[in-house]
C-alpha cells in the first residue's frame, strides 16, 4: 500500500474518532443560557427507561415520560481503559471532560487533579448546587466537588467538599460529615457539620426544615446513607428528587446570579445492582418528575439549559424475559402495580424483626411477602417454610441470600422482565436537553464530549 493511502485512511480513521469524541458539540451555539442545570440518571440505560414508561402507562398514567419528548441521542461511557466505566470515571468525565480509570475522583490517568466545572463555574461567579439522593459524598456528587485518587475516600471527599464555595448541598451521607463520636464514619475527629456552620450554611436535616429555608449557603443532609428509594421513602421526613429540586431552584433564582446545578439520580443505580425490579422502576418515575420541574422552570425562565444523560447502564435489563414456560411476550411491568416495598427495606426489617421461633419468622415472611409483593402462590410460600424450617432466616445469613434472590427472582418473573448481572454494562446511554444552548448535545456522543458542551454552555471554555 502507498504511504499516500496509509496517510489517506490515517486521516478518515480520525474524523472518524472525533466524531464520536465531540459529536455535534464541536458546532458554536449563538444561543447560550444563563443556567445550566445538568441531570444524571445514574445506572438506567434504554431499556429502564423504557420500563418505567411502560409502568406509568399500564397503571394510568401518561403514555411516555416527560423526558421523551426531549431525546438528543445517545452518550458513549467508556473509560480510559475499560469497555465498562463506573460511575467515577464517568462522572469525572462528566465533570472534568477528560478520560480516566475506575475509581478516579476529578483525576486524570497520571494521578492528576484537574479542575472540574463547577470549580471553573465558582471561579466565574456562578452560585452552584450539588443535589443527590445517595450519599453527597458518593462518587457522581464527589466528581463535581473534590479530587482524590479512589472513590472510597469519602472521609477526605467531603472535607473538599465544604470548602469549594458551593451554595447548596443536598442528599443523604451524614456519615462522612460526622466522627465517630457523634454516630458518623469519620476516624480524624472532624465534625464538618460544626465547620459548615462556621462557614456560614444553613444546617438542615428535615422536609419542613428544608421548605422552611430561605437562606443560602445550605447543607442539607437528611440521612446518615442514601436516602430511601422512592418506593420506601417517608413522605413526611424525606423529600423527593423533584422536592429538592424545585426548593433549589428557588433558592438560586432568588439570587438574581447565574447558576449552575449538578442532580443525581442515584438509587436507580443500586436497584439496578440489587436487580429490584419495582424500586428501579420508582426511582426512574421519580427522576423523570424532578427533569420535569425543572423543564418547567425553564420554559418560564428562557435562560435555562436543563440537559440529562446517565453515567451508565446498571443490571442488563431485558424487557420481555423467558422465565421457564414463561414467554418473554407476556411482558407486562404492570403487574408490579401492586408492589409496595423495596427488597433492601423488606430483607432489613426481617433483621430487625423479633422472632420468638423458627416459625413466627416464616409467618412474618409468609404475610409480609404476600402485603408488600402480591408474593402468595403456592411454590413461593412452599420455599419459604423450607428456608425457615432449618434455621431462622434472621440468623443466618445463607438462608438470607436465599431468600433475596428468591424475591428477585419473584418480582421480575411478574413483569416478565429479566437482568443479566447485578454490575454495570457498556450499553450506551440516552441524552436529553432543552433550552438555550440545547443543540450543544446530538448524536452519538463520548461522555467527555459531553462534559465538553457543558463547559462550553457556559461559556468557561
Amino acid at each position: 500500500m502507498s504511504r499516500f493511502l496509509i496517510a489517506l485512511l490515517f486521516f478518515f480513521s480520525s474524523v472518524s474518532c472525533n466524531a464520536l469524541r465531540l459529536g455535534q458539540s464541536h458546532s458554536k451555539s449563538g444561543n447560550l443560557p444563563q443556567n445550566v442545570i445538568f441531570f444524571i440518571a445514574d445506572g438506567c440505560g434504554p431499556a429502564s427507561f423504557g420500563l418505567a414508561r411502560e409502568f406509568q402507562k399500564a397503571t394510568g398514567g401518561e403514555a411516555s415520560l416527560f423526558l421523551d419528548a426531549f431525546n438528543k441521542g445517545s452518550v458513549a461511557t467508556f473509560t480510559s481503559n475499560h469497555k465498562i466505566t463506573d460511575s467515577a470515571a464517568s462522572a469525572t468525565a462528566y465533570s472534568c471532560a477528560i478520560k480516566t480509570y475506575n475509581g478516579a475522583i476529578g483525576m486524570d490517568v497520571n494521578k492528576q487533579p484537574v479542575e472540574n466545572v463547577l470549580e471553573a463555574a465558582e471561579k466565574a461567579g456562578y452560585q452552584t448546587a450539588l443535589i443527590s439522593t445517595a450519599r453527597i459524598t458518593h462518587a457522581t456528587p464527589a466528581s463535581f466537588s473534590s479530587h482524590v485518587v479512589n472513590r472510597n475516600m469519602e472521609s477526605e471527599i467531603g472535607s473538599q467538599q465544604i470548602g469549594q464555595g458551593i451554595e447548596i448541598l443536598m442528599g443523604g451521607g451524614r456519615s462522612f460529615y460526622l466522627p465517630v463520636d457523634k454516630g458518623g464514619l469519620r476516624i480524624d475527629s472532624r465534625n464538618l457539620m460544626v465547620e459548615a456552620e462556621k462557614l456560614g450554611y444553613k444546617l438542615v436535616s428535615t422536609k419542613n426544615e428544608m421548605m422552611a429555608s430561605t437562606e443560602l449557603p445550605l447543607l442539607a443532609l437528611f440521612t446518615p446513607s442514601h436516602m430511601a428509594y422512592e418506593i420506601d421513602r417517608n413522605q413526611l421526613n424525606e423529600p423527593s428528587l423533584a422536592e429538592m429540586t424545585v426548593k433549589a431552584l428557588a433558592l438560586l433564582s432568588n439570587s438574581k446570579k447565574p447558576f449552575f446545578i449538578m442532580i443525581e439520580g442515584g438509587r436507580i443505580d443500586h436497584a439496578g445492582h440489587a436487580n429490584d425490579t419495582a424500586a428501579h422502576i420508582h426511582d426512574i418515575l421519580a427522576y423523570d418528575d424532578a427533569v420535569r420541574a425543572a423543564i418547567e422552570f425553564a420554559k418560564k425562565d428562557k435562560k435555562t439549559l436543563v440537559m440529562a444523560t446517565s453515567d451508565h447502564e446498571t443490571g442488563g435489563l431485558t424487557l420481555g424475559a423467558q422465565w421457564g414456560p414463561f414467554s418473554g411476550y407476556t411482558y407486562d411491568p404492570k403487574r408490579l402495580q401492586n408492589v409496595s416495598s423495596s427488597i433492601e427495606k423488606f430483607m432489613s426489617d426481617m433483621a430487625f424483626t423479633k422472632t420468638a421461633t423458627d416459625m413466627d419468622a416464616s409467618n412474618w415472611i409468609e404475610q409480609q411477602s404476600d402485603k408488600r409483593f402480591g408474593l402468595r402462590s403456592e411454590p413461593f410460600q412452599t420455599a419459604v417454610k423450607k428456608i425457615s424450617q432449618y434455621r431462622k432466616v434472621t440468623g443466618d445469613s445463607t438462608a438470607y441470600s436465599h431468600l433475596r434472590i428468591m424475591l428477585v427472582d419473584s418480582t421480575a418473573r411478574m413483569a416478565r422482565a429479566g437482568w443479566s448481572t447485578s454490575n454495570h454494562t457498556s450499553v450506551d446511554v440516552p441524552i436529553f436537553a432543552f433550552g438555550p444552548g440545547a443543540d450543544l448535545f446530538s448524536g452519538t456522543m463520548d461522555n467527555t464530549a459531553v462534559g465538553w458542551s457543558v463547559f462550553r454552555a457556559l461559556g468557561l471554555r
